[in-house]
């Protein structure tokens, strides 16, 4: 019979060694660049072989992604957590930024580079942003679902629900892009992508600029 301390101890190590390789996968990315990291340099800074790294990630888009299904759980959490009688961009709002904050404090194992070395790889290179949209969709699908329940709608019937996954995606990629244009040591993406929920709550119906009384003249 196995002893259930000798599988907690294989346990740990498996975890020790995923976590290894996620850590230099991430450095040689900001070292070297995504496409001139080979999963041969991954597997040598480790100090283990190659084989090794396959029984862990089908690719090194895998690596750079492997944190999504943690963070997409502590979001639903969030979500459901909110009071029942808030706004849904506001509960949104809330709940995004609440992770991302988690992100950024060192939840999922992410420091402040890794982070921003994470932001570029999601928005900049093509076979991660493939890999994110196609593992995204089951997790879009279960955010639509809750949102309907939140508005008591039927996702099928109203197109609320999937407007508002939509609007979700976009503060994140309009808050990178202000972030990344901001460039500055201070700014704090979770800051940033509050401040476009704040925007989009308030409405972006904005009158169009009117003419002066010298341009009617």
């Amino acid at each position: 019979m196995t002893d259930k301390k000798e599988v907690s101890r294989r346990e740990r190590k498996k975890i020790q060694l995923r976590d290894a390789l996620i850590t230099a996968s991430y450095e040689l990315f900001a070292e070297k660049g995504f496409d001139e990291t080979r999963i041969e340099d991954i597997t040598e800074k480790v100090d283990v072989s190659t084989r090794t790294f396959f029984r862990y990630f089908a690719a090194k888009e895998d690596v750079v992604l492997d944190y999504q299904e943690a963070e997409h759980k502590d979001f639903i959490a969030a979500l459901i957590s909110r009071p029942a009688h808030e706004p849904i961009l506001t509960a949104l709002r809330h709940s995004a930024v609440q992770v991302v904050k988690g992100c950024e404090a060192g939840s999922y194992g992410f420091d402040a580079h890794r982070f921003i070395t994470l932001q570029e790889l999601l928005r900049s290179h093509p076979l991660v942003r493939a890999k994110n949209l196609q593992n995204g969709e089951s997790r879009r699908n279960s955010i639509i679902s809750l949102i309907a329940q939140r508005i008591g709608v039927d996702a099928d019937v109203d197109i609320r629900p999937n407007v508002i996954v939509g609007v979700l995606d976009y503060a994140h990629w309009a808050a990178h892009d202000i972030w990344k244009k901001r460039n500055s040591p201070s700014a704090l993406y979770s800051d940033v992508l509050n401040e476009v929920f704040l925007i989009i709550e308030n409405g972006l119906n904005i009158p169009a600029k009117q003419p002066s009384q010298e341009q009617t003249m």
